[in-house]
């Protein structure tokens, strides 16, 4: 991945810390960073299953939740479907 591109996207996802407040849930962190990254960027997320509809991390997206654990002291987790609905509802 190029600098620049990475630098981008860190730079997003300093931006969502400051509103998302003291979820731990990646899905709706990586939803957020998402809305603010050029199309071309969110080639370096992955993709839910297209059977399951689960999430799962790349290397890339494991980094990102180092380093959100890294500047906030909150460790993010990748919650399975029936879970998050659970916890927020039906999504």
């Amino acid at each position: 991945m190029h600098k620049d591109d990475r630098d981008r996207i860190l730079d997003q996802l300093r931006f969502v810390m400051t509103y998302v407040g003291d979820t731990d849930d990646w899905v709706t962190v990586k939803k957020q960073m998402l809305l603010g990254i050029p199309s071309n960027l969110r080639k370096n997320f992955s993709t839910r299953d297209s059977k399951t509809k689960e999430q799962w991390l790349n290397d890339f997206e494991e980094e990102l939740i180092n380093y959100y654990e890294q500047l906030t002291g909150v460790r993010l987790m990748l919650r399975t479907l029936a879970e998050r609905r659970e916890l927020f509802g039906v999504l």
